[in-house]
């Protein structure tokens, strides 16, 4: 008796150590070991982090682009220096002077025209680069009523004249007239010119 309860002792024993040792070697049982799903790629760029001691600075603007006509500097500038009318002229150093000074225009006829004349328009450019010139002669009423164009050329000096022969041209009324001078196809100004009828009293020639 004491022999049988003896063994069922030890049999008890050792299925409890098979059940042990079974447990400990299933690794699905519950608790055996920590399952992980594996990462997904989403492709999502990591940022690394900002130094704390370096602070973020705005791009810097490109610089605006210099505004202002392309091509042109200063000492390129034109300047009108003077428009004188006559007859004919004389070339002197300091430029052309008219041999019949003309103060006015004289303008005759049926219908109205004036008579034939010449105009020189002296102009000075420090950098005495020949560029075109063009000059038109205004009524009252602002309309064309002669015009000429061409180039005018810079020799040692920083002023030259260029001159125009105007041929008789009909005209509304005597009076007023503008001449509007050119240069590069830049208006530098009007001068004035006056147009009278031939019966009238002539204006005395500047001194």
């Amino acid at each position: 008796m004491f022999r049988l309860v003896r063994m069922l002792r030890s049999l008890l024993l050792a299925s409890m150590s098979l059940a042990l040792v079974s447990q400990a070697a299933d690794p699905k049982l519950k608790g055996s070991k920590k399952e992980t799903a594996p990462r997904l790629d989403l492709g999502i760029p990591t940022f690394k982090d900002i130094p704390k001691d370096q602070k973020l600075e705005k791009p810097k603007e490109a610089p605006e682009a210099q505004q202002g006509p392309s091509g042109t500097r200063l000492d390129e500038g034109y300047t009108v220096v003077r428009v004188i009318h006559g007859k004919g002229f004389m070339r002197a150093p300091d430029g052309a002077k008219p041999s019949a000074p003309f103060p006015q225009v004289t303008v005759s006829g049926n219908p109205l025209a004036t008579e034939k004349f010449s105009s020189v328009v002296r102009v000075k450019s420090p950098a005495r680069k020949n560029t075109r010139i063009e000059v038109a002669i205004l009524d009252q009423r602002g309309d064309t009523v002669m015009e000429a164009s061409g180039e005018i050329r810079f020799g040692s000096g920083d002023e030259a004249e260029w001159q125009v022969d105007w041929e008789p041209t009909g005209v509304r009324n005597p009076g007023e007239f503008q001449v509007l001078v050119r240069i590069g196809g830049n208006p530098l100004g009007t001068f004035p010119l006056k147009l009278v009828a031939a019966n009238a009293p002539p204006t005395p020639a500047a001194k």
